[in-house]
Parts: C-alpha cells; sequence; structure tokens
C-alpha cells in the first residue's frame, strides 16, 4: 500500500510541472495596437538581383479589403526592395506590377499563424523582363 501512495505522490507532483510551461506561453498584454503586414513582397529580376520598387504597384486583397502599394510613394524608393501589404490572418490574393515587366499575380496568400497572433509572409517574387 505505501507503494501506491508513494506513486500516487509522484504522479501529482509530475503533473504539476506543466503549470509553469503554460503560464509561460500566454500571450503578451497589447498596450499599444500594431499593424502587422500580411506579405512582404521582395522583388528580384531573372538574375536574383533586387529589384527597387519605385515603379511598382503592389495590390493585397481579401474578403474584407483591398489595399493599393504604390512603390514611388515611399521615401527612399531607389533603396527599397520590397513592398508590405494586407492584415489579419486570412487568406490574401496579391498582385505585383511594375513597370517593364511581367506582372505576377498570387492568390490565397497566408501569413505565418502563431500562438499569439501571426507573422508576416515573405515572398519573393522574381519579375521577367517584358
Amino acid at each position: 500500500m505505501n507503494r501506491f501512495g508513494i506513486s500516487i505522490v509522484s504522479i501529482i507532483c509530475l503533473s504539476s510541472c506543466g503549470d509553469t510551461q503554460e503560464q509561460a506561453a500566454k500571450c503578451p498584454e497589447i498596450i499599444v495596437p500594431v499593424i502587422i503586414p500580411a506579405v512582404n513582397i521582395k522583388i528580384f529580376d531573372v538574375d536574383e538581383v533586387p529589384l527597387n520598387v519605385c515603379d511598382a504597384i503592389l495590390t493585397v486583397s481579401n474578403s474584407e479589403i483591398s489595399e493599393t502599394v504604390y512603390g514611388s510613394a515611399l521615401n527612399h524608393c531607389a533603396e527599397t526592395f520590397s513592398l508590405r501589404g494586407g492584415y489579419n490572418l486570412v487568406e490574401h490574393d496579391v498582385l505585383i506590377e511594375k513597370a517593364g515587366y511581367v506582372s505576377q499575380e498570387f492568390s490565397s496568400l497566408l501569413p505565418i499563424a502563431t500562438q499569439c497572433a501571426y507573422e508576416t509572409l515573405e515572398v519573393s517574387v522574381i519579375l521577367q523582363i517584358e
């Protein structure tokens, strides 16, 4: 009977060890809201050389929104090689256009789900000259 009692006490002690992991896994309280972009589109040419966004247009849409990002509207567009857009953990349709290049379209891109929210989906796009 003593062995049975010791076994029960051991099981209870071991099962209580999981409480610290559960407490550590809680999401932080949000004090200042932050908008996390759903997608970040990195633009390259066929030689995998980064292309600046000065004459690029990114259109991101889902069932809730449609957003257009003009690369030429960004400060330092000549040194910027990616465009970001969209929000929420839903599927997004993406169209990337750049003057002199063939446009690319992607359907149902989904940000990366995390325990507390989501992370931006990084997509590298290779554009061909028209």
